[in-house]
């Protein structure tokens, strides 16, 4: 019982947040042979506000409109991450360039979403474990953008602001710490009072609370309960609640762990001279969320590879008819620069969207804005993105298969050796560069982890 309440009080280590992560996936899996899928049902909810509040259907004219039951989950439990830690979020004060990055950022990532099939996590979470060729091009593609967006944040002097997480007693902690610099800490700042913050409050509860009333109450929208019955919604809610809690207890994130390797080439010093906290440098160069990033993948690697093999599930398509398209190579960059951009995948916004931090609600309108350039013209768009495959091998071993010979089961296996391979490379990177135990590694949360090894160095 003590366990479980130090586990509920405090925040994780960012692979248990992971396995939390793997086993969403898993559980949606099992019930619809798919991995989740988010953003469309992020734009069937705008979609209800939109014709039922305001009787106009820019989003709407292209996404029938509806709840998913998922975000909804993910929101809810990152809320009871609020709960159970006693703290929300919104005490963190960011300044009006973070949040204009961060509405950018939404804009950026929405559009991005719709012109390479789907986002971060559908691609990365759900598209890597299924081996597509499609999702490792959105990853690659993405990885220079990233620190490119990255790069402009520094420029703009919002370097403290990137962490993986905020706690008010660390803040506190090291507030005037000169390697740990925390502008977001402002002890006189009063959320409640704070104009912006209520307005984009409103949004968000508009956002909320007009689909969840008539997926409740009527059967006018998809997804509706009387629709698609208690069952589904409670399957739903649970792959989200496990997800928005296990994200919320680590700050687990796309964005952060597809970063991480790179570290290694860069020097502290450009973290130290664009005011980034040596705490951040620390976890990336851990490769602390790398190791998150692949036990979630790993599980639902194997999961999805041994459905396969006994017949019982297939492989998950991530890429379309055709297994790449422009679409994914042109919004690969802007998924990445969107996501560092809002401190944050789409996910891991929903998340940060329950705990109360104001750089996701500056997101939720810009993923609004986002959305329109497509459903205005997404004929005109989807010939470009869509109009030609480039490939007609939608996985790794179809490929592998063709071009090398052997069977896919084989190359399906060696993929997934590959995988874990990554993943036990991460824990043993990390453990070396942090001077630090296995056991230590496995049990202390992220902080505990990265103040320890800065306060050696």
């Amino acid at each position: 019982m003590k366990f479980l309440k130090y586990l509920l009080k405090n925040q994780w280590p960012f692979w248990l947040g992971g396995f939390f992560v793997g086993l969403a996936e898993i559980i949606y899996y099992y019930r619809y042979d798919s991995f989740i899928v988010v953003t469309t049902g992020f734009a069937q909810m705008f979609a209800v506000s939109e014709e039922y509040l305001f009787g106009i259907d820019w989003v709407g004219r292209l996404y029938q409109p509806g709840i998913h039951w998922v975000i909804i989950g993910a929101l809810l439990g990152a809320r009871l991450v609020v709960i159970a830690e006693g703290e929300s979020r919104a005490w963190v004060h960011y300044h009006w360039r973070m949040l204009m990055l961060s509405f950018i950022g939404g804009m950026l990532f929405s559009f991005g979403t719709r012109i390479a099939g789907g986002c971060t996590t559908h691609h990365f979470i759900g598209g890597i474990p299924a081996m597509s060729i499609a999702s490792w091009v959105v990853l690659l593609t993405g990885i220079p953008f990233a620190f490119l967006a990255f790069k402009i944040s520094l420029v703009f002097g919002m370097g403290g602001y990137f962490r993986h997480q905020e706690t008010r007693e660390t803040a506190c902690r090291y507030a005037e710490h000169p390697d740990h610099p925390h502008p977001g800490y402002q002890p006189d700042y009063q959320p409640w009072r704070d104009p912006l913050r209520i307005i984009l409050n409103l949004f968000l509860l508009t956002f909320l609370l007009v689909p969840l009333y008539f997926a409740l109450f009527t059967e006018e929208i998809f997804g509706a309960a009387s629709d698609i019955g208690w069952q589904e919604v409670t399957w739903l809610m649970i792959a989200g609640l496990l997800m928005g809690f296990g994200i919320g207890k680590c700050g687990f994130g796309t964005e952060c762990a597809v970063m991480a390797p790179e570290s290694a080439f860069t020097k502290a010093d450009f973290y130290r001279r664009n005011g980034v906290p040596m705490a951040t440098y620390t976890m990336f160069r851990g490769m602390l969320p790398l190791q998150g990033f692949m036990v979630a993948i790993v599980m639902f690697n194997l999961f999805i590879l041994g459905s396969w093999l006994l017949n019982v599930g297939s492989v998950p398509n991530a890429a379309g008819e055709e297994g790449l398209y422009w679409g994914h190579i042109l919004g690969g960059p802007l998924l990445a620069m969107g996501a560092v951009f809002m401190i944050g995948c789409e996910v891991r916004t929903y998340a940060r969207l329950g705990m109360g931090y104001a750089t996701a609600l500056a997101a939720l309108p810009g993923f609004y804005i986002g959305y329109l350039p497509y459903t205005f013209y997404y004929e005109q768009i989807d010939k470009v993105v869509f109009g030609e495959g480039l490939t007609e091998f939608i996985t790794i071993p179809e490929w592998a298969a063709y071009t090398l010979g052997g069977t896919e089961y084989i190359w399906a296996i060696g993929y997934s050796l590959l995988l874990i391979g990554l993943l036990v490379f991460s824990f043993e990177y990390g453990r070396r560069f942090l001077k630090t135990t296995l056991p230590n590694l496995v049990r202390r949360n992220t902080d505990q982890l990265v103040y320890e090894a800065c306060d050696k160095s």
